[in-house]
């Protein structure tokens, strides 16, 4: 396939241990942020886009929002017209939380930036840079009546354009997902949750096998940072990489992790 047919890009940003990734359409060079533990290498890589149109915040823990401040404070500088930014409710009073929510406060008031809500309750999608991004879960419910559990209210996130489909899992646990729609699993590029971490802990959770069986992808990609101290990707997570040798295993333990997609067909290579 040549290289010039690829109208999109997803780059999986290496940030250690946490979260990043950048959707990016070639052809107005625009592009779509979803987390940002660490500030520099995020902007090293939007600092080759025109415009970032949108930031969607996960949820709040230190490894998805660390970098935050710092891009919200680069969106200022580029005088770009206001990025959307699409918040989980949730509310944390961790040091970083404080700091990000003042970043946002004043972003607002200076219009850089404009705070909408990151929950599915109303079921419309979101169409962005000619694709739409469904927030599959939490609802605001939820948020509130589990207001210490940031992973359970974790947002999981799809983005599709033509017939490509792309599922993010933030750090949805295995209790998460059989409450989320399964019609709408279906993705060719699965951001696996939670750093690959331990999904099945206990009766009615889902383990990595039933949630890559549902999900059905031909690329999994794993954002994790190399000998990180909490065991990730779990042995839970490597034992069923053996039962699909179909599917592409990806983590960011080496650097950025670059795809190319051909958004009419789906066709999808690893930019090297």
């Amino acid at each position: 396939m040549n290289k010039a047919q690829h109208d999109y890009e997803v780059i999986f940003v290496d940030v250690g241990q946490g979260d990043a990734t950048i959707i990016h359409k070639l052809s107005n060079m625009h592009s779509v942020l979803v987390d940002a533990g660490i500030a520099d290498p995020v902007l090293s890589v939007l600092k080759q886009h025109a415009e970032l149109e949108a930031i969607f915040i996960t949820h709040w823990d230190k490894d998805h929002i660390g970098g935050m401040p710092t891009v919200i404070n680069w969106i200022k500088d580029q005088r770009q017209k206001a990025a959307n930014v699409y918040i989980n409710l949730q509310y944390a009073t961790t040091d970083i939380a404080k700091r990000f929510r003042r970043t946002l406060d004043e972003a607002c008031g200076d219009r850089t930036i404009k705070l909408k809500p990151a929950c599915n309750d109303s079921k419309d999608t979101i169409e962005i840079i000619n694709g739409k991004i469904s927030i599959l879960w939490p609802t605001h419910a939820i948020v509130i009546t589990h207001p210490d559990d940031r992973n359970f209210g974790s947002s999981v996130l799809r983005f599709e354009v033509g017939d490509f489909g792309l599922l993010l899992g933030g750090d949805a646990g295995g209790d998460v997902w059989p409450r989320v729609d399964q019609t709408v699993l279906k993705a060719d590029v699965f951001r696996y949750p939670h750093h690959g971490g331990e999904l099945f802990t206990g009766e009615n959770r889902w383990s990595a096998y039933e949630l890559i069986s549902k999900v059905n992808p031909d690329w999994v990609v794993v954002s994790v940072g190399k000998n990180n101290p909490y065991g990730h990707p779990s042995k839970e997570f490597n034992q069923v990489k053996s039962r699909y040798p179909a599917i592409q295993f990806l983590d960011t333990t080496k650097g950025n992790i670059r795809l190319q997609i051909e958004s009419s067909t789906g066709n999808i290579i690893k930019d090297n």
